[in-house]
């Protein structure tokens, strides 16, 4: 059996690469629960999918673990991708031979990034440790950022981009964390190209880097 691997660590947390293989993080991710129903799909991922994901190389998940008691916090998956911005249609000044129109073209910028594919905070992590706040925040300050900036070292990244789930208060807290909406023009175009297959009613929010 292969060992999972330390990649980061703070003073309160660690989180390790996800090793499909691993018996260990197999019965971690089993208990791992969300109890807000909108976040079943989250459960499912980690449990269902990111296993076979991991030895696709389609994603890669990162368990975050208690670094007193190795207890699974939550998790986030990360991938590459590109995101087309600012469309406008503009006449090129041709015009088509066969019908006599003009020729419009779509013109529009392209950012690389990062997308925060899937992050989740384990319930019952939550539940054994009440007055522990902020573990969603931590992860993120601490783990995923410094993660994305560290491939920013290697590869061009302009951006961190997610598809939140359409609640205000989660909404909110993207936006505490630094996360922007399109206007709503710009987020119907994008939306027409990018769903999640998992909820099409996600709202895509980004961070520029």
């Amino acid at each position: 059996m292969q060992q999972t691997k330390v990649v980061l660590q703070s003073r309160r947390f660690y989180i390790s690469h996800l090793n499909p293989y691993s018996e260990v993080d197999i019965f971690s991710i089993k208990n791992f629960s969300v109890d807000r129903p909108e976040g079943y799909g989250l459960e499912m991922y980690l449990k269902e999918y990111a296993c076979e994901d991991e030895k696709n190389h389609e994603m890669r998940t990162y368990l975050v673990r208690d670094i007193d008691t190795d207890e699974l916090v939550g998790y986030f998956s990360l991938k590459a991708g590109l995101i087309s911005l600012d469309e406008k249609e503009e006449e090129t000044g041709d015009v088509n031979p066969k019908t006599g129109d003009k020729v419009i073209v779509t013109k529009f910028n392209t950012l690389p990034g990062v997308e925060l594919a899937n992050f989740a905070v384990n319930s019952a992590y939550i539940a054994k440790h009440p007055k522990q706040k902020g573990n969603g925040h931590v992860i993120f300050t601490e783990f995923i950022m410094p993660m994305i900036d560290k491939v920013a070292e290697y590869a061009g990244v302009k951006m961190i981009y997610i598809f939140a789930l359409p609640y205000d208060d989660l909404i909110d807290r993207y936006k505490r964390y630094g996360f922007l909406r399109l206007s709503p023009a710009a987020e119907e175009k994008l939306h027409t190209r990018l769903k999640p297959r998992y909820d099409m009613s996600c709202k895509f929010m980004y961070q520029l880097i």
